[in-house]
């Protein structure tokens, strides 16, 4: 993105922050977020380097509610105005797209890829915040923080964070923040509750995010990682790399709007260089080679 789109961006932002009516983005209030990171792994954004996040960033972050992303304002505030983990990303029409995490790894807090749009100025950004469950009820926010929805999320048995899961904006010049979480098909959908709980009967991790491609690809895929000691059987149609893995679907940016899909072309999910297991003949969603 260049510097004068940076500050168009920016300031459209922070004056919407600063304006009640027009500081959250339009959402349904409460709506749920999607499957995200494992809390085992966290994000991995490889070859960053810690500086300073992106003015648009920044006032993007700063601008969305409370409820939805469930980390308090003047935390986010905090850890961005801190040196987060960047990494820079070729976009669209030669602007730059960015991975960002607080920490990179399973100790995050904040997570964010931004996606530059086709026309200049408008952007799709994929979020995923966390707070650990200890810190909510002892946390100093301002008055018209809600943290009710971090509260409730605390209150399931063994929570350990309050997480907002991974939530879709899209952003026009000029706009607050749209909240469009609530339009893609959750991957519990794809895999249906009867597989699921095969799934877990056999061990097997919850749906989560693999973010292996984000920084190569407007493309990140959900998984279900299986017990090693007990993969899933050959016959399951949505298994591969030897039942270690299930596919969940795929959310993609297509330079409008983001899009879930069951299956997309190796360009949208490349091999990494020097993997010899990939392409992999059982993962029939990704076509071509």
């Amino acid at each position: 993105m260049p510097p004068s789109s940076k500050i168009l961006l920016a300031a459209a932002l922070l004056s919407a922050c600063a304006t009640v009516g027009a500081a959250a983005p339009t959402s349904k209030a409460g709506s749920t977020g999607l499957a995200g990171f494992s809390p085992v792994s966290g994000p991995v954004i490889q070859n960053g380097r810690y500086t300073a996040a992106p003015e648009a960033i920044v006032a993007f972050v700063a601008a969305l509610p409370t409820r939805d992303v469930l980390l308090p304002k003047q935390l986010r505030h905090r850890l961005m105005t801190a040196q987060v983990y960047l990494r820079s990303v070729p976009g669209t029409g030669d602007r730059t797209e960015y991975l960002l995490a607080d920490k990179n790894g399973a100790r995050y807090s904040l997570w964010v890829r931004s996606f530059e749009g086709r026309r200049r100025g408008s952007a799709g950004y994929l979020v995923q915040m966390r707070m650990p469950c200890a810190s909510v009820a002892t946390v100093q926010t301002e008055s018209t923080e809600d943290l009710a929805a971090a509260r409730r999320a605390c209150a399931r048995p063994q929570a350990e964070f309050a997480d907002s899961g991974l939530r879709a904006y899209l952003v026009a010049a000029g706009k607050a923040p749209v909240d469009v979480t609530a339009s893609l098909r959750a991957p519990e959908l794809s895999l249906g509750r009867e597989r699921l709980d095969r799934y877990r009967a056999l061990g097997a991790n919850p749906i989560a995010l693999d973010d292996s491609r984000a920084a190569v690809a407007p493309t990140l895929r959900w998984v279900v990682e299986a017990d090693p000691e007990r993969p899933l059987p050959a016959k399951d149609t949505r298994g591969f790399q030897g039942g270690m893995k299930a596919h969940a679907g795929f959310v993609i940016w297509n330079g409008d709007r983001f899009e879930v899909r069951d299956s997309l072309p190796r360009k949208l999910w490349p091999c990494p260089p020097r993997d010899e297991s990939c392409p992999d003949p059982q993962d029939r969603y990704v076509l071509g080679k």
